[in-house]
């Protein structure tokens, strides 16, 4: 029997519900010259019979047992016996177009890269529906100039930490992943980024496959994200990691900031979404674990100038308490609701409320607020005067997050 060409490496840990569904997507794969390790992660439902079902149906499947480690855990486990060239990663819980690995397969061979990635399909299991409107996952931040050809993450740096580093709508080169001895983080989530980047990095040859192959199950009941636990603490380990990897590259100045953006974001995302009874405990591992509150690394009047909402936020949470942060979020997002009014039109007072828009006309003889040039202006009886300064743009991000 020849080697397979492509192992699909498959973690699987209590997903009874959904793994036929993804098992069925890759066993109907127009490229057939694959191994399926299916990684049972100590499931205790119904999935490690329905491998042994699929199994029986058909000897590519391969079935790895071994106590619950976690997802990072299984995915090594599978790599360790796997004989592919080339190594592909699916969530049980997702599942993959028909063609996925082929158009992959093609990319990877015929422009000789070691990473090809496919853009990807939101699926909300709470509507049912399929949300394209995310960048990240439709790789809109490529423009057409890297549309069949190989690239390195040098000519991705103005959006490189906005490149989908999630493991599974990728095909790798087994060899470039061995050279870097590459790993999941054992024992975390958010374990993609590390992983990612640590081959990301040392390679020349990268494609892309702009076709949505990948389809991602989000809003999942019992995931380990919808539960927002304790483990979300570990976006500070995983930062930490990432931070490791790229502050010995050559180019460290020209990213570092963009780096702290997103990381910052990330973390200002993950507190605002965790279990409330673990916050003090988030505030105390960042102040003492992240490179991110290094003011020597990252200068205070460096960081304000590019990103000053999210710097804001960042400030407050780690020189303030958990209360205190809370109270200046909503003072500042009060002052945009403001903003908004102020900001639309001259002539009028502007008000949106969810779907519904309200225009009323300004008095200036007797009271007049407005907003012009980065100011607030207000006016009494047009003899009494004042202003200061208040920068809308700085607050517009909000509105996405709203």
């Amino acid at each position: 029997m020849k080697e397979p060409k492509i192992s699909v490496i498959v973690p699987v840990y209590n997903v009874e519900k959904y793994l036929p569904k993804c098992l069925d997507s890759i066993l109907c794969q127009t490229f057939s010259n694959i191994e399926i390790i299916c990684v049972n992660d100590g499931s205790t439902d119904n999935s490690r019979k329905i491998l042994e079902e699929y199994k029986n149906k058909d000897s590519r499947i391969i079935i790895v047992d071994k106590k619950n480690g976690g997802l990072s855990s299984a995915r090594n486990a599978g790599m360790k016996v796997a004989k592919g060239e080339f190594y592909s990663f699916i969530d049980s819980d997702d599942w993959i177009d028909s063609s996925m690995l082929e158009k992959l397969y093609k990319n990877i061979t015929s422009l000789d890269t070691d990473i090809s990635i496919c853009a990807v399909h939101q699926f909300d299991e709470t509507n049912q529906k399929i949300d394209d409107s995310n960048p990240y996952y439709t790789l809109e931040y490529f423009d057409s100039s890297f549309d069949n050809k190989s690239f390195s993450y040098k000519e991705t740096k103005p959006f490189i930490m906005d490149v989908c580093v999630m493991a599974w709508n990728k095909l790798y080169r087994r060899s470039l992943i061995d050279k870097c001895k590459a790993e999941f983080p054992d024992g975390l989530i958010f374990e993609d980024g590390p992983f990612f980047f640590s081959i990301f990095f040392k390679t020349q040859k990268v494609s892309i496959v702009r076709e949505f192959l990948y389809y991602y199950r989000v809003n999942r009941i019992g995931s380990i994200i919808q539960k927002a636990g304790k483990k979300f603490l570990h976006i500070i380990d995983v930062a930490e990691i990432m931070y490791n990897k790229i502050k010995d590259l050559p180019d460290f100045d020209d990213i570092k900031y963009i780096f702290f953006r997103k990381k910052v974001e990330d973390f200002i995302y993950r507190f605002e979404h965790l279990n409330p009874k673990y916050k003090s405990a988030f505030v105390k591992k960042m102040k003492k674990e992240s490179s991110l509150v290094n003011e020597n690394i990252f200068p205070p009047y460096m960081v304000k100038g590019r990103f000053k909402y999210n710097y804001f936020l960042f400030k407050n949470l780690k020189t303030g308490s958990i209360l205190y942060y809370e109270f200046q979020k909503y003072r500042i997002k009060s002052m945009y609701k403001l903003m908004e009014i102020l900001y639309k039109e001259d002539g009028v007072y502007f008000l949106k409320y969810k779907q519904y828009i309200f225009r009323f006309k300004k008095s200036p003889k007797v009271f007049d607020i407005y907003y012009s040039d980065d100011k607030i202006y207000v006016r009494i009886f047009r003899k009494i005067k004042f202003d200061f300064v208040f920068k809308f743009s700085e607050l517009e991000k909000l509105n996405e997050d709203d």
